[in-house]
């Protein structure tokens, strides 16, 4: 299951940021954006995500090679979140509350697609 999140008015590259904090702060994530999509993929190595992903929050350098989720998965959308195990109505809940969180103090509107 994934929801899909289109980001609407700036600060753009902050929300993306704030999402990505939501994401690496729980395990239950995988994640993609169009920042990361248009990153220069050869950068893109286990240490580069490390040291991209550590200023959003704890994250442990094996967790890196598995964070990301497969770009087809943005649907042309501004960021995905995949869940790795499939989430009760009340893991669907706990994430919309947290991108709520983590958006509202930037003043970013968002709209929210959850997908199987």
């Amino acid at each position: 299951m994934k929801a899909l999140i289109r980001v609407y008015g700036p600060p753009y590259l902050e929300a993306i940021h704030a999402l990505e904090r939501v994401a690496v702060e729980s395990p239950h994530f995988c994640l993609m954006n169009r920042v990361i999509l248009h990153g220069d993929p050869i950068t893109q190595t286990a240490d580069w995500l490390y040291n991209y992903f550590r200023e959003r929050g704890k994250v442990e350098y094996e967790r890196c090679g598995r964070l990301l989720a497969p770009a087809k998965e943005l649907e042309g959308h501004d960021f995905v979140f995949v869940w790795m195990v499939e989430p009760n109505m009340e893991g669907v809940n706990s994430l919309i509350e947290s991108v709520d969180d983590a958006l509202k103090p930037l003043g970013a509107q968002y709209t929210i697609n959850v997908r199987h």
